[in-house]
């Protein structure tokens, strides 16, 4: 059986648990690969920083995820970058990690960096230019 690599993107740290945490605990399970991909952080000033930071690695070592990617976007402001510039951040991203499986954010979230993210991220999804990807979800 080959294995799979998964993708998942989450525009904020706790998305991946939130929206597919049983999925990815399922993949490791399988043997597949699993990265995280985190779009946005906190101000590196926030106070909440630091504690978010730890937390951020602690999830990490439970999932066992093969590696982590940080875009460091601002978040709750995702919507000041172009969209040609948050393609170009996940898309670099995606070609590094080559996965089979995608999961991305939720297309109609009420939440703008998510939909924003979302729209970045489904552009990565093109067949003739990501032919590696198998599924999205």
């Amino acid at each position: 059986m080959s294995r799979n690599k998964i993708l998942v993107v989450a525009v904020h740290p706790d998305d991946e648990t939130l929206g597919c945490g049983g999925t990815l605990l399922k993949h490791k399970a399988n043997g597949d690969e699993i990265h995280w991909l985190i779009c946005t952080q906190t101000d590196n000033n926030d106070v909440f920083y630091k504690r978010r930071d730890k937390e951020i690695k602690k999830v990490s070592e439970l999932y066992d995820f093969n590696s982590v990617s940080r875009l460091q976007l601002k978040t709750m402001r995702v919507d000041e970058y172009s969209m040609s510039d948050l393609i170009g951040k996940i898309s670099k991203i995606m070609n590094e990690i080559q996965p089979n499986i995608v999961y991305l954010p939720f297309k109609g979230d009420v939440h703008s960096d998510h939909r924003q993210i979302f729209e970045a991220s489904y552009s990565c999804t093109k067949s003739f230019r990501y032919p590696f990807i198998k599924k999205y979800i």
